[in-house]
């Protein structure tokens, strides 16, 4: 059974989660602060509940968290810290890429060698925290030198076949089609963005190479979507059921879960 178009709740883009182990929170904090000029802003911890002991959160801008748990048991929701690569990547631009690429190896951080990538734009990956958390550095010059040293980008999502991920985007998650380069092999999609209602989050739907792997990762840095009406986010997780999409259960009073594209991409749904 497939879902029809418009059955669909509206969706919102709410931004990012790092996962981090709990007794490294802090100074994955530091991290960030030291290595991206981001600040750390609110910080919450909530207590027991059926799935943790308790959990810890912190804002860093631009709908960047960092999140860790001291679980009771495995819940579906933790990330699988294997060695496999999602095929998301968070971009981040920066205004000189090659001064900041040539900063982090001499400061130890692994990093890939640039590569050109999406809208002709020059990128590398660099593995953030002790823990090697995967973001990607977008290389932008018209960034204005005052700006801070990183600023958001789109996401990157692999995929192995273009156009039938052109149209599974549009159907399971609402994305908008903007600008198809075939040739090229990439797409940019749109989806509405939370908080922003005049404004649009922005997703590039690129091919991955032959052979590329199809596992089903759970990363540590994952993107959320957002909906608030609870029988219209039970619906939603309903549709994906019977439609085929692989989900995961729903955690905590029926305010999370995830699923994931045909190429083993995770996206995370939040009530």
């Amino acid at each position: 059974m497939s879902a029809e178009r418009t059955t669909v709740p509206k969706l919102t883009y709410d931004g990012w989660h790092i996962e981090i182990l709990w007794d490294n929170h802090d100074e994955a904090v530091q991290w960030f602060e030291q290595y991206m000029g981001w600040k750390a802003r609110d910080q919450f911890k909530s207590g027991e509940n059926d799935w943790f002991i308790m959990r810890r959160q912190t804002h860093l801008g631009f709908g960047t968290w960092i999140k860790s748990y001291i679980p009771k048991i495995r819940p579906h929701v933790l990330a699988d810290r294997t060695a496999i690569e999602g095929h998301v990547r968070w971009c981040w631009r920066t205004r000189d890429l090659e001064a900041v690429h040539s900063d982090f190896q001499k400061k130890g951080i692994r990093v890939t060698d640039l590569y050109a990538g999406p809208g002709g734009h020059y990128y590398f990956d660099f593995w953030a925290t002790a823990e090697g958390v995967r973001l990607t550095a977008e290389g932008d010059d018209t960034i204005a030198e005052d700006a801070p040293l990183f600023v958001p980008s789109w996401t990157r999502i692999g995929v192995s076949d273009l156009q039938a991920s052109i149209d599974w985007y549009s159907q399971y998650l609402g994305m908008q089609v903007f600008a198809t380069h075939m040739k090229e092999g990439y797409a940019v999609m749109h989806l509405a963005l939370e908080h922003h209602p005049d404004d649009v989050s922005t997703w590039v739907l690129e091919r991955l190479p032959e052979g590329a792997h199809k596992e089903c990762v759970n990363s540590p840095v994952r993107p959320y979507v957002v909906m608030h009406d609870t029988q219209e986010f039970q619906t939603y997780h309903n549709i994906l059921l019977q439609s085929g999409v692989k989900v995961s259960d729903m955690e905590g009073n029926v305010s999370l879960f995830h699923l994931y594209d045909p190429d083993g991409n995770r996206f995370t749904i939040s009530r």
